[in-house]
């Protein structure tokens, strides 16, 4: 899969900009400010239909404009591929495939597979479960299409239980239906953890290996799923079930206290550990930083095994949050994969990729300038 060309109108700082791109390395050199996280996250919004940043819709609209659009071509599995996005305030957005109009945003996730790095992706490392939980959907949904579909079905589940729930001893007839929200929070619970706990193996194969090489065999990584119902490993989905409907008895009346669904995999975590201990709390800040450089290029691998195509590498100025040592394995990394770098700098980076077929790209003030000799 190989992005062609690249489109943007309206968008953030962004009046009208285009860049064809080489199927190999693309560099977009430019101060801060200029707009170069804008284009990440841009090319971003067209893979998986939201941004990457805690902002509103709203704001990716130019602030003297109503309308953004984003228009990308693609190529994948010797087809042509034009995803556009238009967003206007106010308004739902428009996803169109080929000019035929998506019925729901989320269809389009899959199309344009992308994995991005930016210096927030520590986060992954040192923040709340809920940002580790964040990192799998993603890359589950860009594989798996049903998990989409079971993500928003469970989402609907925790949200009608907990009012349930909230209103238990004041409503009469949420005592005959609370057992039907059990099985629905069940059923499809079992099914999102048995996804996740399958797709973190099968990243930890990868990773644990990418991990060992940047530190030279000298510590050893591991990567956990960690179900708040319990140790699920090894068990059958009717095992597992047994124990998430137990968990839900025996703390039921603690639930309707709270208010709030307890168990389930909206409170599970992903275990990143090293020599043992909890990257999060015992990792050196160069350790955090070989542990999420090892899950990034195993993000990579996965879905090439899944989809059978490299996705799209966005790393917006992240080799300045990277050592030498990380910065040539990362670089090494990235041959036959297209990938979009951001810098301020680009003299570094023009050694380090001395040998590789690229474009540089100069923004400015939200315009985009062809570099190349």
């Amino acid at each position: 899969m190989i992005v062609n060309k690249l489109i943007i109108k309206n968008y953030r700082n962004f009046i009208e900009a285009e860049a064809e791109l080489n199927e190999s390395l693309n560099i977009f050199i430019g101060d801060n400010g200029q707009g170069k996280t804008n284009l990440m996250e841009s090319i971003y919004v067209a893979s998986i239909g939201r941004t990457f940043r805690l902002n509103s819709e709203s704001e990716l609209i130019n602030f003297n404009e109503k309308k953004s659009r984003i228009e990308i071509h693609i190529r994948k599995n010797n087809y042509n591929i034009k995803i556009e996005i238009i967003l206007e305030k106010n308004k739902k957005k428009i996803v169109l495939i080929n000019g035929v109009k998506l019925e729901k945003t989320s269809e389009m996730i899959g199309i344009l597979n992308n994995v991005i790095f930016t210096p927030d992706d520590m986060k992954i490392i040192k923040g709340s479960p809920i940002e580790r939980r964040r990192f799998v959907n993603i890359d589950i949904s860009q594989i798996k299409p049903k998990y989409k579909y079971l993500l928003s079905k469970y989402k609907k589940v925790t949200t009608e239980r907990n009012i349930i729930l909230k209103n238990y001893y004041t409503k009469y007839e949420n005592k005959d239906i609370i057992s039907i929200w059990n099985d629905y929070l069940v059923n499809i619970g079992t099914e999102i953890t048995f996804y996740r706990n399958e797709f973190i193996n099968n990243l930890k194969k990868y990773a644990v290996n990418i991990y060992s090489k940047i530190s030279g065999n000298k510590e050893e990584f591991d990567l956990l799923y960690s179900s708040n119902i319990g140790n699920i490993n090894n068990l059958t989905k009717d095992e597992v079930k047994s124990i998430f409907y137990k968990k839900i008895k025996d703390n039921f009346e603690n639930e309707i206290t709270r208010g709030t669904s307890m168990f389930g995999p909206h409170k599970d975590d992903i275990l990143i550990k090293i020599d043992g201990k909890e990257c999060k709390y015992f990792g050196s800040q160069g350790q955090q930083r070989s542990a999420i450089l090892a899950l990034k290029l195993a993000e990579i691998e996965i879905i090439k095994d899944e989809t059978g195509s490299y996705p799209i590498l966005l790393l917006d100025d992240v080799l300045s949050e990277l050592d030498n040592k990380r910065k040539k394995y990362l670089i090494k990394h990235i041959e036959g994969i297209q990938t979009i770098i951001t810098t301020t700098d680009d003299h570094e980076l023009s050694i380090l990729t001395e040998n590789f077929n690229k474009k540089n790209f100069y923004i400015n003030r939200g315009k985009i300038r062809n570099i190349t000799n």
